[in-house]
């Protein structure tokens, strides 16, 4: 009797983890329904998966949960998410039995890669994904992945190996059709009929302008697309692409109807990088229709957003570039100067191949030398400079002239001297101050609390963007507008305003003293660089907090 009780508690357990791995299973199916339904939904599934106790479900899980964070832009677990995964799929053997979980494991990494524009880390994880594929004999899984291989080639600007490989896996879709589901089948062909739609494209772009024939290719393709799919993301990337063939086909106006349409579907799925694209692709449009108070309303949105992004790419690149243009029209130099140099600055630091492709681009646009362009550019602005402190020393060797038939000025200039002595000072010998650590006193745990947010904020130099404000400070700590004041109030002995200001003029005073070339810039290039949206306000609390104007300041330091 005992043997049978044994006997039947085994099976038990055996037919009780069956059960809990085909769930697990399933939850896996449902992560590669994000396209349909959403980001927030598949995260839900990829989150249930956690709770089994496999390796390689857990390699699985940490691998989906970072593309899918990635993807909406909410990637700062990203460090950990990699060391998760790094250390489960050192756990599982490269058996059979793992082969399937593998091919989705690196394809997904290969995704994410490629999400970042890490392209050569894509290509070696598909092709990772494939060897497993392949030896799991799973004729859809190489399929998709040689998709995406085709799709690396088509960002290396490999053109016609890219088209030769989507025509392969095209091929091969219509030869095995009948191991898909229908729509499955539809939604993996749309997708390369995408990419197949992009590269004719570049075809025509590389290629001679005046033949259309490559364009009326990539229309034909995208249409096959929109009269098939019903999936949100598909949908919004054919009308992206039926934009840009009407860019080249010289109707902007009518290509921003459909960015539009793009960008209304790509907001509603939450897809950062999408957006950010199309917007980009929008204000290009403004700007060439002339529209450029739309362009650079637009630009300055996309300039600010990717500030909180450490990555560079060609749009952020280009946005300061067409900034700097519009600033030129509207005959505000300085802003001009302030983009052009930003242009500059970021180009220096994109890879070789990303500097050929800019390179390559200003060509088409300016059909003039980049190089040549940026040499000019710093001649114009060391000119500028030039003349701004030329003007300056005249002004204020005038001003001592009238200063010195006056007593009372005299005097004023003897105290107004050891005021900017001791600023200067008091600059050199404190690191930033941070205004927080000279709390008074913190009156409970909630505004300690606060403060200590408020601490972090001001170490990631917050305080710089021009979205610096009591509303969306206390949104960011999690808090109300009361709370946060009281605690500033309470710890600091002044109001935000004041707390705001401060950090402001204390980081432009160390910038000033610190970095020569910007004591060139005129009061509002220097506001903009701290947050304030213009000159008058910035040169008010700097009068404030100082006693002395920034050019009295800037002068001292020039004479130092």
């Amino acid at each position: 009797m005992k043997g049978y009780f044994t006997l039947f508690f085994l099976l038990l357990v055996v037919f009780s983890f069956s059960q809990t791995q085909k769930e697990i299973d399933v939850y896996k199916s449902k992560f590669f329904l994000f396209p349909t339904i959403g980001t927030d939904s598949s995260l839900i599934y990829v989150n249930k998966i956690f709770s089994s106790k496999r390796p390689v479900d857990l390699a699985f899980a940490y691998t989906a949960k970072r593309y899918l964070e990635t993807i909406t832009g909410n990637n700062n677990q990203e460090r950990n998410y990699q060391i998760k995964i790094d250390q489960y799929l050192k756990q599982v053997p490269g058996t059979s039995v793992n082969y399937a979980d593998l091919s989705n494991i690196y394809n997904i990494l290969g995704n994410t890669e490629l999400n970042k524009q890490k392209y050569d880390l894509a290509l070696e994880k598909f092709i990772q994904a494939e060897y497993y594929a392949q030896n799991n004999h799973d004729t859809k899984q190489t399929i998709k992945i040689k998709g995406n291989i085709a799709l690396i080639k088509l960002e290396l600007r490999k053109t016609d190996e890219a088209i030769a490989e989507i025509k392969n896996v095209l091929f091969l879709m219509d030869k095995n059709k009948k191991i898909y589901q229908k729509e499955n089948y539809t939604t993996i062909r749309n997708n390369n009929l995408l990419n197949l739609s992009h590269l004719y494209i570049n075809k025509f772009i590389d290629g001679d302008k005046r033949n259309k024939a490559y364009l009326d290719s990539s229309y034909t393709e995208v249409m096959k697309v929109l009269h098939t799919s019903d999936h949100p993301s598909i949908i919004a990337d054919a009308n992206l692409k039926i934009g840009t063939i009407l860019v080249y086909r010289n109707n902007r106006i009518k290509a921003v109807d459909y960015y539009g349409k793009s960008l209304a579907i790509f907001e509603s799925l939450n897809l950062k990088n999408e957006i950010l694209n199309v917007k980009y692709n929008i204000a290009i449009n403004y700007f060439e229709l002339n529209k450029l108070r739309e362009a650079k309303k637009l630009f300055l949105e996309l300039s600010a957003t990717y500030k909180k992004d450490p990555v560079i790419n060609l749009d952020r690149t280009f946005t300061q570039y067409y900034l700097s243009k519009i600033y030129i029209v509207k005959n505000n130099s300085d802003s001009a100067a302030y983009y052009s140099n930003s242009f500059i600055e970021l180009y220096d630091k994109n890879t070789e191949k990303e500097k050929e492709d800019i390179l390559k681009i200003y060509k088409l646009l300016n059909e003039k030398d980049l190089k040549t362009e940026i040499d000019k550019i710093k001649k114009e602005n060391s000119e500028r400079s030039n003349k701004w402190l030329i003007i300056i020393t005249v002004l204020t060797g005038c001003i001592f002239c009238i200063i010195g038939y006056v007593v009372w000025q005299w005097k004023r200039k003897k105290q107004l001297k050891k005021q900017i002595d001791h600023l200067i000072t008091n600059v050199k010998t404190q690191t930033e101050k941070e205004s927080i650590k000279n709390a008074t006193k913190i009156s409970n745990e909630k505004e300690f609390e606060i403060i200590e947010k408020l601490l972090n904020l001001e170490k990631k130099k917050f305080y710089l963007e021009n979205e610096f404000n009591l509303v969306n400070v206390a949104k960011k700590i999690g808090t109300n507008t009361a709370y946060l004041s009281q605690a500033i109030n309470n710890s600091l002995g002044k109001t935000f305003s004041e707390y705001s200001n401060e950090l402001k003029i204390n980081y432009i005073l160390k910038e000033l003293a610190e970095n020569r070339k910007i004591r060139g810039y005129t009061t509002q290039a220097l506001a903009e660089m701290v947050g304030y949206k213009n000159g008058t306000s910035f040169a008010k609390s700097f009068k404030e907090k100082t006693g002395v104007t920034p050019f009295q300041y800037i002068d001292k330091l020039n004479k130092e």
